[in-house]
């Protein structure tokens, strides 16, 4: 072999290589291999893992924002509830009170009509009891009862058509 340039050594260590690469194909590679698939395999389902949770945080962020547009149109509905409630109630104390105001204007104007009339008979009686007595003086003369009363009844009613 000397004649063909090739070293014992050489011849050695190429059987060497051959036999530790096929020691290692047998003993280690195998190993090895299922190493790098379990370690794949964690990866791959790691990431799965992340996009589930992922998927999960944006439905729970979809269900999160629903949940605060229902409950902002709740509370508008609420606020728009409370708002005509008080307007309705407003409008029922207005109402309340131009119905006592009316009313206290027709009290007042049946008392003012009542005081009126009171008033006028009360003048109607002073002035013709100071004109009985006024005519007494004139004629001087005792005027009975029953005169007296026909004589009231009388100018009563000739003052009943005058103006007051």
């Amino acid at each position: 072999m000397e004649a063909l340039g090739i070293n014992h050594t050489l011849v050695a260590q190429i059987i060497n290589f051959v036999i530790l690469l096929i020691f290692l194909r047998l003993v280690v590679y195998k190993p090895i291999v299922n190493i790098l698939e379990q370690r794949q395999q964690y990866i791959a389902n790691n990431v799965a893992a992340a996009e589930e949770e992922r998927k999960q945080a944006e439905a729970l962020r979809q269900q999160y924002l629903a949940e605060m547009q229902k409950a902002r149109e709740e509370a508008q509905a609420i606020i728009q509830q409370a708002t005509k409630a008080g307007e309705e109630k407003a409008q029922e104390i207005v109402e309340a009170a131009r119905a006592e105001a009316q009313r206290i204007k027709e009290s007042a104007l049946e008392e003012i009509a009542r005081e009126k009339e009171k008033a006028v008979a009360e003048l109607r009686d002073q002035v013709a009891s100071l004109s009985i007595l006024v005519a007494q003086k004139i004629i001087n003369q005792t005027i009975t009862p029953e005169i007296q009363h026909s004589l009231v009844q009388e100018f009563i009613k000739e003052t009943g058509d005058l103006p007051c």
